[in-house]
Formats: C-alpha cells, structure tokens, sequence
C-alpha cells in the first residue's frame, strides 16, 4: 500500500477541511463522502469528484475505503467509530474522539482488538513551534518542570450555539470551552507536561444561553510533582493565549511570542545562596525558532496518520492519546459538580451518571 483510500463522514465545516487535506497528500486518496445532507453531499462530491452516501454504513461496506474520517457532531463520534472498527476500516476521529471517558475507553479496546488504527485530530501538536517547545521540555533544556500557567480564552457568540441544534447541550456536544474550543490546549498541556495525578474544578456558564460551561478553571497536581493553573473562556471578546512553564533550570513563554530563558545557574543554586536578598540568576532570553518551514495543520495530520497505516505503525495521536485531554475534562467537569477533589484515573461510573442527569435536564 503506497496510499491510503478515504471516505470521510460529514461533507461541511471541519470534513471540509479533512477532505481538501486529503487531497493535498501524496499518500492519501479520497475515495467518498457520507453525509445525510443531500445538498451538502451532493456539492461535496461534485467538488471533489467522489462518491456520495445518504448512510454512511453503506459507505463502510464499499471496499475500496481503507480509512475513515469522523467529522461530525461529537455525540456520533465513538458510536460512529465503533462501526467503522468493525466493518474493518481504520478511523481518524475530529476531537474530542468522544465525550466520556469511557466511550474513549470503548474504542480504545475496539481498536486494539481488531488491529486497526484510532487516530484523533489534534493538529495543534503538529504546529512547528509547539513541537520546538516540546524538544526542549524532553531534553531537559529547562530543567524539571514545576509549575505551568495556561490561559486559552477565546470567544464565541449567541449565535454560533444557534447555528447547530446540538451545540450548547450535554447530552450532544458533552461540554462546551472545555470539550470544543480549548480541548487543543489542554491536549498540549499534557504533552508537554505530563500526566495529572488529582485536580480541582471549577465551571460556569456566565454569559451564554446554553445548558454547558462557557468559562471553567482547575488547579492541577502533575504526576512529576509539577503544579499548573489552568483557565479557559469562549467569553473573551479580546482573545488571551498564554503558556508559562517554569522550570529548575529556566523558563518557556509560548503567547504571541515563543521565548525561552535559560538560567546561569540552576533554582536549587539560588535559593541556596547565602546572601539575603541575592539568589537570582542571570538569564538570556532566547526566541523559540522552529527547525522546520512546514505550518502543521490538519494535512500534516492525515500525512502523518496515512504514514503510520503505510508502515504498520501506531499514529503519533493515537486513541489512549487522544483519551487523556478527555479524561481532564471529564475530572474538570465532575470536580466541580462534586464540589471536590478528582483524581486519576476517573470514576467512570461516576461521571457517566452525571451526564445522565445533566442531558436529563435538556
């Protein structure tokens, strides 16, 4: 196999996307396109001169797909790859690949089970400077790590939740900052830090009106001891992104600059010193340069992911991969509902009652 053939689930927005990065990779071939709007998979196949399905498991029974790409609502996602594990075809989901933990669970074991391979789309990890950031942080250029700062705060109005019936509700988006919007930040904080050991939760909905969080915080304790301060909002009207990760032997700043800051000496050095009001080091702030031209984004993905079907390999976001950020939201979410501290791994039977309650409400 030198391509791998597509069909992809869901013709507009972000299929759109998947099927244009399909067609720009040498590796991958897009074969057809499902999607139970008739004018959308109508437009879609004329456009890319593919076939289109009203059901998309007739679209699994067609042979020549070796691969499927999940585009559409979150609430379809894990059914949709379950099917399309067992019809025999590899999936690429859209985040979240679910909206519990243990739907992720699910297809996690289904993937193992039948030998295929379960990608999630986080195209964030493939952005140059993010994977600048996380060469330096493995090969200990800032030391060990032990506090982190981010802020993922962007804006979406009224009218977006009105645009799609199952935006804004439990039961259907299984969320909203958290699970949509800021999902990709929470999957680098991961990355790049590590697994959280326990965590406290806090979400609101202050400004829109739907039945999910539009702003939530966390403090989180990090398996490696790091402690890290976590704030998301769909209610900034003047976006804020902001990454702080300290470390013992300097400083990363990822906002709308990527600087790092290495320290003459290390943090234990100075808090050792033996003058008063001495102890700080001297430090070069240093920008952030990518070894790479490439832009990352969703083609760099399906390259990547068609790479790894090519050569027998596990994708680089693989399903246990893309479980973890879900597995903080669901602790986020459930922190705060419970009024208390989540740790890891989560009760799933816990949180799968909540949403029960929660889409009961809807």
């Amino acid at each position: 196999m030198d391509k791998v053939r597509f069909g992809v689930v869901g013709a507009k927005g972000i299929g759109r996307t998947h099927m244009e990065s399909i067609v720009s990779c040498g590796n991958a071939e897009l074969v057809a396109v499902a999607d139970i709007n008739e004018a959308a998979g109508k437009e879609a196949s004329s456009k890319f001169g593919v076939k289109w399905f009203m059901d998309y498991e007739k679209m699994l029974e067609q042979k020549d797909i070796d691969a499927v790409s999940i585009c559409t609502p979150h609430f379809l996602h894990c059914s949709m790859a379950l099917r399309a594990l067992e019809y025999g075809k590899n999936v690429l989901v859209e985040k979240p690949m679910a909206i519990t933990v243990r739907e992720a669970d699910k297809m996690v074991e289904k993937a193992k089970s039948t030998g295929l391979k379960l990608g999630v789309v986080f195209q964030y990890r493939t952005f140059p400077v993010n994977r600048e950031i996380k060469r330096l942080i493995d090969e200990g250029e800032i030391g060990k790590i032990y506090r982190v700062l981010m802020e993922a705060c962007t804006f979406r109005t009224q009218a977006y939740y009105e645009s799609d019936a199952w935006r804004g509700k439990w039961k259907t988006e299984g969320g909203g900052a958290l699970i949509n919007q800021t999902i990709h930040n929470i999957d680098l904080l991961q990355w790049f830090i590590g697994p959280p050991s326990k965590l406290q939760g806090q979400i609101g909905t202050m400004y829109h009106n739907v039945e999910v969080e539009d702003i939530a915080c966390a403090t989180i304790r990090f398996k490696n001891g790091a402690f890290g301060i976590l704030q998301v909002s769909i209610v900034d009207a003047l976006d804020a992104s902001r990454l702080d990760i300290c470390g013992e032997k300097g400083k990363i700043e990822s906002n709308s600059e990527h600087k790092r800051a290495i320290m003459s000496k290390s943090l234990k050095e100075c808090i050792s010193d033996k003058k008063v009001w001495g102890g700080r080091p001297e430090s070069q702030w240093l920008e952030i340069k990518p070894k790479t031209e490439e832009k990352g984004g969703h083609a760099t993905v399906i390259k990547e992911y068609c790479d790894a079907i090519i050569a027998g390999k596990e994708p680089p976001v693989n399903g246990e991969e893309g479980r973890k950020s879900i597995e903080i939201i669901n602790a986020i979410i459930l922190s705060s509902f419970k009024e208390k501290t989540v740790t890891f791994p989560v009760d799933r039977d816990a949180y799968d009652g909540l949403m029960r309650r929660l889409s009961e409400r809807s």
